[in-house]
C-alpha cells in the first residue's frame, strides 16, 4: 500500500460577499414594513372574522381562529420589540458622560 503524498491546502483570501457591499435598508423603513405587515394580518383576521360570521360557506373556523391568533402573536412581538427599544433608549439617556 503506498500512502499518498499530502497536498498543502490553499487558502483563499477572504472576499466580502456581494449582500455586504448592499445598501442598508434604513431602521424607519424596516419599522414601517413589520408594522404595515402587521396590520395586514390584523385586517386579514379582522375580514375573515366577518365573513364567517355573515355565514360564507368558503370560511371555515380553523382558518378564522389561526388568523386570529397569527394577528394576535404579531402584535404581541410587536409591543415586546417597542417596550425594549424604549427600555434601551431610557438606559442610554441615564448614561453619564
Amino acid at each position: 500500500m503506498k500512502i499518498s503524498t499530502v497536498q498543502p491546502v490553499i487558502f483563499e483570501k477572504f472576499k466580502p460577499s456581494e449582500e455586504i457591499n448592499k445598501p442598508k435598508t434604513n431602521f424607519q423603513d424596516l419599522l414601517n414594513k413589520a408594522i404595515s405587515e402587521v396590520n395586514d394580518l390584523q385586517l386579514k383576521a379582522d375580514a375573515q372574522v366577518i365573513g364567517f360570521a355573515a355565514g360564507q360557506t368558503n370560511i371555515d373556523i380553523h382558518d378564522v381562529m389561526i388568523g386570529m391568533e397569527q394577528a394576535h402573536l404579531a402584535l404581541q412581538l410587536t409591543i415586546e420589540v417597542r417596550n425594549k427599544v424604549i427600555e434601551a433608549y431610557q438606559e442610554i439617556m441615564r448614561m453619564q458622560l
